[in-house]
């Protein structure tokens, strides 16, 4: 049986996975049960990267890490699950070398073949406006999550919800949609994930 951890930035998104899975509170933000444990993290890389990181030297490292929350697409379908195969740091550049990508954090991600598998850009902000053509997802914590997968060699799947198209307004307007804003629908990908 795998040892999993999944990670969720905002508490509106970890605490209705935790409470489905049955995993208890165990400290503020960190819940567990069996071989499964969820971190509740605050959004961003930084916050990601600094939480994670202290949970990975205080507990036993796990096999799978599993992102889970929402994301910004440029052309998907809001309330759609949508698995993540590579993920980017939208802000990484070094003129006429290298954009997107850096030395770490560019591993192949474990992918839900039931969902559409599409690539993410991870971002420090809210992203309403892109020049990338493609459908692609745009979230502010999977890259720092990569990174630390690859340092760690540890392997690393996201699910991710469209809550908005490219719009902070929209997303808004959505928080009230019970059926794009639930997240306990991606239990069966978890599982499926759990027993690769």
């Amino acid at each position: 049986m795998k040892n999993i951890l999944l990670h969720c930035a905002m508490k509106k998104e970890g605490e209705q996975i935790a409470e489905k899975l049955g995993l208890n509170k165990i400290k503020e933000n960190l819940y567990y049960s069996n071989n499964i444990s969820l971190i509740i993290t605050g959004i961003g890389k930084q916050k990601t990267a600094i939480e994670v990181t202290k949970y990975l030297e205080n507990n036993k490292k796990p096999d799978l890490i599993i992102n889970i929350g929402y994301a910004g697409s440029s052309k998907e379908d809001i309330g759609r699950w949508v698995s993540i195969s590579k993920v980017y740091n939208l802000e990484w550049e070094i003129p006429d070398e290298e954009k997107y990508s850096m030395d770490v954090g560019n591993q192949n991600l474990l992918t839900v073949n039931d969902l559409k598998i599409l690539p993410c850009y991870t971002a420090e902000c809210f992203v309403t406006k892109t020049d990338i053509n493609e459908n692609v997802i745009f979230d502010m914590e999977l890259h720092s999550l990569a990174i630390l997968c690859d340092l760690y060699d540890i392997q690393l799947a996201s699910l991710k919800k469209v809550s908005d198209n490219l719009s902070i307004k929209n997303y808004y307007e959505n928080i009230d949609q019970k059926e794009v804003m639930e997240l306990t629908s991606c239990i069966k990908y978890i599982k499926e994930l759990e027993e690769r």
